[in-house]
C-alpha cells in the first residue's frame, strides 16, 4: 500500500468506516443513558406520588379527628345551654353551668381553628398529590415517547450505518483496484495534483492558477473515477448512461454527457484546484437579485489561506483570509458568448465576496477579437472577469464519453 494510500485519500475512507461504527455505538450509548435517566425520573416521581398519597391520607385523618372534636364540643355546648335553662332560677347552679359553657365555648373556638387549619393542610396535600400524579403521568409519557423514538432512531442508524459502510467499503475496494491499474508515474502525477499545497502565505499568481487548471487527461480520468466511486448520484447517472447506450441510444447519451456530465466535471476541477488554499467551499449558494429573482452562485471559496491574484487590473486580487466567488462555464465559443447576460446576472451574486471571476473553458479564445473583448470588458465591469483556464470543451467531451463507455463492461 505504500505510495498508494495518499492518492484520493483512500485510507481516510477506511478510517471513516471505523469512525462511523464508533459514532453508532456512542449514539446507542447516549440513547441507553437517556432511557436510564427517564426511568430514574419515573421512579422518583412514583416515589413522590406514594409519599404525597400517604401524607394526604394522614392529613385526611387529622381533619376527621379535628372535625369530630368540633362536633363533640358543639354537642357538649348544646347540652350545657339546655342545662342552664333547666336550672334557672337557681343562681348557684346557673353560675356553675355558665362557667362550664364559657369553658366549652373557648375550647370550641380553638377546635374550630384547628379544624380549619386541618382543612387547609388537607387541601394543600391534595394539590401536592395532584401535582405528583401529573409528574408521574408526564414521566411515564416521556419514557414511552423516548423509548419509541430511541428504538426508531436505533433502527434508522443501524440501517444507515450498515448500508453506508457497505457503500464505503465498495468505494474503498474500487479505489484500490483503480489505483492498482495505473502506473507509478501517473499515480505520482495524480497524487501531486490532488494533494499538493502551496507554502503558507505564499502569493498565488495567475500562472499558478492556470497551471493548476491545465490538467492532463490522467487527472481528468482519475477525478471522474473518484466521483464514480464516492458519489452515489454520479455513479447512478453513469450507470444509467451505460444502460441507455446498451439499448442503442448512443447519440442521445453523448448529448447528455456533453451537456450535464462535463459541467459537473469542470466544477469539480475548479473546486479541487482551490481546495488546497481555502478553509471552506460552499457550492450552489442562492443569492437574491435586486428585481426579486435569484441566482445560484456555483461556488464561494472562503478563508483563503494565501493571498491570490487572478490577473492584471484593479479588483483582481485579495489577501489571505478573503473570499472568492466563482462561476464555472464549459462550452464552445458561441455558447460562452450567448451566456453573457446570464453571467452578468450571476456576477451580482458575487458582490459579497472580496473578489470574483468566471472560469471557463479555453474555447473563449476561438471568439473573434471583437466578441472576446466585449465579453471580457462587460464581465470585468460587472466585477467578475472571465478567465479561460479550463481544458477545451471537445477534450472534456471526449474524456467523459470514453469514461462512460469504459464503464459499460461493469454495468
Amino acid at each position: 500500500m505504500d505510495g498508494v494510500v495518499n492518492v484520493f485519500e483512500v485510507q481516510s475512507i477506511y478510517n471513516a468506516m471505523e469512525e462511523i461504527n464508533q459514532i453508532k455505538e456512542e449514539s446507542f450509548r447516549t440513547c441507553d443513558e437517556g432511557m436510564k435517566q427517564a426511568r430514574q425520573t419515573l421512579e422518583e416521581t412514583q416515589s413522590e406520588e406514594q409519599t404525597s398519597k400517604a401524607m394526604l391520607n394522614v392529613g385526611k385523618e387529622i381533619e376527621m379527628l379535628k372535625h369530630a372534636r368540633v362536633i363533640e364540643l358543639e354537642v357538649e355546648l348544646a347540652a350545657a345551654v339546655a342545662e342552664l335553662t333547666a336550672v334557672t332560677p337557681n343562681l348557684v347552679a346557673m353560675a356553675t353551668t355558665s362557667a362550664r359553657i364559657a369553658e366549652i365555648e373557648s375550647q370550641l373556638i380553638q377546635a374550630r381553628q384547628e379544624y380549619e387549619e386541618a382543612i387547609r393542610h388537607r387541601e394543600a396535600l391534595e394539590q401536592r398529590y395532584d401535582m405528583a400524579l401529573k409528574c408521574v403521568n408526564l414521566a411515564q409519557e416521556r419514557l414511552e415517547t423516548l423509548q419509541m423514538k430511541f428504538e426508531l432512531n436505533k433502527r434508522n442508524i443501524d440501517f444507515t450505518v450498515i448500508h453506508g459502510i457497505s457503500r464505503m467499503n465498495m468505494a474503498y475496494e474500487d479505489l484500490i483496484k483503480y489505483i492498482a491499474r495505473i502506473t507509478p508515474e501517473i499515480r505520482n502525477h495524480i497524487d501531486k495534483w490532488f494533494n499538493e499545497k502551496p507554502k503558507e502565505k505564499e502569493l498565488i499568481k495567475p500562472n499558478e492558477i492556470r497551471n493548476r487548471l491545465d490538467v492532463s487527461n490522467s487527472v481528468i480520468d482519475a477525478l471522474l473515477e473518484y466521483l464514480y466511486i464516492t458519489d452515489l448520484r454520479f455513479r447512478t447517472s453513469i450507470d444509467n448512461y451505460c444502460n441507455e447506450i446498451k439499448l442503442g441510444d448512443v447519440v442521445g447519451v453523448e448529448l447528455k454527457i456533453k451537456k450535464n456530465m462535463v459541467g459537473r466535471l469542470c466544477e469539480e476541477l475548479v473546486i479541487r484546484s482551490f481546495k488546497p488554499i481555502s478553509t471552506q467551499i460552499v457550492t450552489q449558494r442562492r443569492e437574491t437579485l435586486p428585481d426579486g429573482s435569484y441566482t445560484k452562485v456555483d461556488m464561494i471559496v472562503y478563508g483563503l489561506t494565501n493571498p491570490i491574484i487572478l490577473g492584471r487590473g484593479e479588483g483582481m486580487g485579495t489577501r489571505a483570509g478573503g473570499s472568492l466567488g466563482v462561476e464555472v462555464k464549459s462550452g464552445h465559443s458561441a455558447y460562452l458568448y450567448s451566456q453573457l447576460n446570464h453571467m452578468l446576472n450571476q456576477a451580482i451574486g458575487h458582490e459579497g465576496c472580496d473578489i470574483s471571476c468566471v472560469i471557463c473553458t479555453r474555447d473563449i479564445h476561438d471568439l473573434s477579437n471583437e466578441k472576446e473583448n466585449e465579453l471580457r470588458e462587460k464581465l470585468r465591469k460587472a466585477g467578475s472577469p472571465i478567465i479561460g483556464l479550463l481544458p477545451r470543451k471537445d477534450n472534456l467531451d471526449t474524456r467523459c464519453i470514453e469514461f462512460v463507455k469504459g464503464k459499460m463492461k461493469d454495468v
